[in-house]
């Protein structure tokens, strides 16, 4: 348990910034009995600094967590000047189990946490302050982002307001606030984003996002070494510093959850928030596809691979591939595999993305996107990401129309089994995140949703996630997500993968370290997860690393696609397999994937409306692939087939915005393998006609000069592509400088090259 130390203040006078201040002037207790200490307008560094962090301050983290940056993570840069430009009062010390329940009578608290309130979702907290302020006719409110650390340094600029070790449980800063380094983790107004490099007056974050700010603690625990109790991020000293940033969804709460509040009383300041730079993964996203259905002969086998991620060789992410263009936080570990083809035809895929170790706290979902009519995958991107909760398990899942993010937080502390996002617009925007409203009693559960969701014949969705052991758990809603419950019982396997039968059952195959008499396990229910029927399947068992997948296809068969080979038990049987049912998975007609594929790992497949069933690999490293094939490949097999270079029938199309004005123009035809493909030139526009994103193809392949633009007009970033498969890719500043360019050829990164000054100087 953590301990709150109540240690007081030698004197009711002491110094900060080499002027003497009486602090019974600058303290009052309101009604509620919280002491709000008035804290001075002025000037300070916000952010990490240039300095390696103490190797006590770093070494205390790893072993619980994996060994962290030497100079805080990427999100606490850069440091910049932040002007705070009026006093305000803010508690002393976080809001209490006893004074939340004035407001809220029912809230019970976590003796684990106390004196202070906890579990409090960020919209309770903003509820309690409106609550005080009607109470007292003052603007009680939230601190910013930026007051908060202003608060908390109090003035220093090492790593805690105490110097280079953390404070006492406690004890106070200069200013008399305790806390803020120990304790609770603490919510603050803004939302959450990258901070600007430029200096800032009064500000308050993001206009908008997915997550809250969260300061003072992480969110993530680990089993301690020692005693195998939780050991909580507030208690290592990492992630009590000044500059440490986490984030969670507003609306998220629970009885064991680790965050609380303090409150400011003052008027909101009047700056107006940060622009928000969407994902290019959202970004120029079409809304309509034609020739959807146009795919390969289906009589005729069809097969064909690509890589999905950028590779940089030796060079590291963090550093190099930040300084070229990636996107920050982008880590080097991808795992534990989604895909799904949107309504608009493009296919989207996810993955957990580490910087370092699976389950770091800089952890995030990255996702990525292959725009229908061409042959490539955008660049991945962190997103969603809590900061400082190792986010995991993302699920894609088309529902008619309507497109679902599932994904979990396995080691945050308080989390529910699942969380997830909609779309009714391919994945352009996304509803707030939602946390499951779970009714009736719930199991033990691993927040890590699994590989599929199905939809039943009566409109009840099943959301597989994993339990504990080797088990997995079927969620189930039954009016589209408003409210969920465990429906009971448990499958015979990890990693469990999802479908309905012929007859309306729950059918769930595999499952990681488990197996029946050396065999892969099958677990059937008839009465919507409460019970199962377990027997063997055909196939060998998984173990770590591994999961299978298994779809319904539009002709009605079972497509499965696994592992050849347990790892753990070494029962090696090189590479992996693709297998048709026509049974519902009684008999398998089963074909080796080439040889190639040494392992597909924790895959996942979809079928698209042209026929093509696309896979996606996890743990292949260093290139997880996209694979596309067809049922006639699965059933005779052979070579892959060649891409194309020539399209016919081309025809032309245009998107317009509401007033008229168009929106993308673009152009595509046939190739000879069946699939449309761009060909010629592509134009996204702005509302205001300006271009934003122009690129040319040549049967889906990009050729030319491709170029986006910011609302300015300003070039942001081109890339110039050459006959023999290289391009160069440059960055530019709002200026027209080059900051960064590299060459590649594909997915590999060829060199990194000098930035060459003016806009088109070489």
């Amino acid at each position: 348990m953590k301990r709150y130390l109540l240690v007081a203040a030698a004197a009711s006078v002491f110094v900060l910034a080499g002027a003497a201040v009486d602090k019974t002037a600058r303290e009052t207790v309101n009604s509620i009995g919280l002491t709000m200490v008035r804290i001075a307008p002025g000037s300070f560094e916000m952010g990490a600094g240039s300095e390696p962090l103490p190797e006590t301050i770093l070494s205390a983290a790893g072993g619980v967590m994996s060994k962290r940056p030497s100079q805080g993570d990427f999100d606490e840069t850069p440091a910049h000047k932040v002007t705070i430009t009026k006093s305000f009062r803010i508690s002393q010390t976080e809001v209490t189990i006893d004074q939340f329940r004035m407001f809220k009578p029912d809230y019970k608290g976590n003796p684990e946490h106390a004196p202070s309130a906890s579990g409090v979702s960020w919209n309770d907290a903003v509820g309690f302050c409106q609550w005080l302020s009607h109470k007292e006719g003052k603007n009680y409110r939230l601190p910013t982002e930026a007051e908060w650390e202003y608060a908390c340094r109090a003035g220093t600029k090492t790593p805690f307001y105490s110097g280079n070790t953390a404070p006492a449980p406690g004890a106070p800063n200069a200013w008399g606030l305790k806390n803020m380094e120990s304790g609770v983790a603490e919510w603050c107004f803004d939302w959450y984003g990258l901070y600007p490099s430029t200096p800032q007056t009064d500000p308050v974050g993001m206009a908008g996002g997915i997550a809250r700010v969260v300061r003072g603690a992480g969110l993530d625990y680990r089993k301690a070494a020692v005693n195998g109790n939780k050991l909580y991020p507030a208690e290592l000293p990492y992630f009590e510093r000044s500059s440490n940033r986490a984030s969670e969804a507003p609306v998220f709460s629970s009885p064991e959850g680790n965050i609380g509040f303090r409150v400011v009383e003052a008027p909101m300041p009047k700056t107006q928030p940060l622009p928000v730079t969407p994902t290019f993964f959202s970004t120029d996203v079409k809304q309509t596809a034609p020739e959807l259905t146009a795919g390969p002969d289906p009589t005729k086998p069809y097969y064909h691979v690509r890589r999905m991620f950028p590779y940089l060789g030796d060079r590291p992410m963090a550093t190099v591939g930040r300084q070229i263009g990636m996107a920050p936080g982008l880590g080097i570990t991808y795992h534990n595999s989604a895909v799904q083809v949107c309504p608009n035809g493009d296919l989207v895929a996810a993955y957990y993305d580490s910087p370092r170790n699976e389950n770091d706290p800089d952890q995030t979902v990255l996702s990525m996107r292959m725009r229908y009519g061409t042959d490539e995958w955008d660049n991945p991107e962190p997103w969603p990401d809590f900061a400082d909760a190792a986010d995991a398990a993302p699920v894609y899942w088309n529902d008619h129309g309507r497109m679902w993010l599932f994904f979990g937080s396995p080691r945050l502390v308080g989390a529910p089994p699942f969380q997830y996002m909609t779309s009714m617009d391919n994945g352009a925007t996304w509803s707030a995140v939602v946390m499951p409203n779970l009714l009736g009693p719930v199991g033990d559960y691993t927040p890590q949703p699994i590989n599929s969701v199905v939809r039943t014949s009566t409109g009840a969705i099943f959301l597989p996630v994993d339990g504990k052991g080797g088990s997995s758990v079927l969620f189930t809603t039954t009016d589209d997500g408003k409210t969920w419950h465990d429906s009971g019982g448990r499958t015979g396997g990890r990693h469990t993968t999802l479908v309905i039968g012929k007859d309306g059952s729950l059918m769930g195959f595999g499952g990681k370290n488990t197996n029946i008499d050396g065999f892969m396990p099958k677990s059937i229910s008839t009465d919507g997860g409460k019970t199962y029927v377990k027997s063997k399947t055909p196939f060998l068992p998984l173990g770590s690393g591994q999961r299978p997948s298994i779809i319904r296809l539009a002709s009605g068969r079972l497509f499965f696609v696994a592992d050849n080979h347990n790892r753990p038990t070494k029962r090696e049987i090189p590479g992996a397999f693709v297998a048709l049912s026509d049974d519902d998975g009684v008999t398998w007609q089963k074909r080796a994937l080439p040889p190639e594929i040494t392992s597909v790992g924790y895959v996942t497949a979809t079928q698209g409306p042209n026929g093509i069933i696309h896979i996606v690999t996890s743990k292949t490293r260093p290139h997880e692939i996209n694979i596309d094939l067809n049922e006639a490949w699965v059933r005779e097999g052979g070579p892959e087939v060649p891409t194309p270079d020539t399209v016919s029938e081309v025809k032309s199309y245009r998107e317009n915005y509401p007033n008229g004005s168009a929106r993308v123009t673009w152009s595509g035809g046939v190739a000879p393998d069946g699939r449309f493909l761009l060909q010629g030139e592509q134009t996204f526009y702005y509302p205001n006609g300006r271009k934003q994103w122009e690129s040319s193809y040549k049967a889906g392949k990009k050729t030319g000069t491709e170029t986006f633009w910011n609302t300015r007009g300003q070039k942001e970033w081109d890339r110039e592509y050459q006959n023999d498969g290289t391009y160069s890719w440059r960055i530019f500043d709002p200026a027209g400088h080059i900051t960064a360019e590299s060459r590649w050829k594909g997915k590999d990164l060829v060199e990194v090259l000098p930035p060459q000054g003016a806009a088109g100087e070489k």
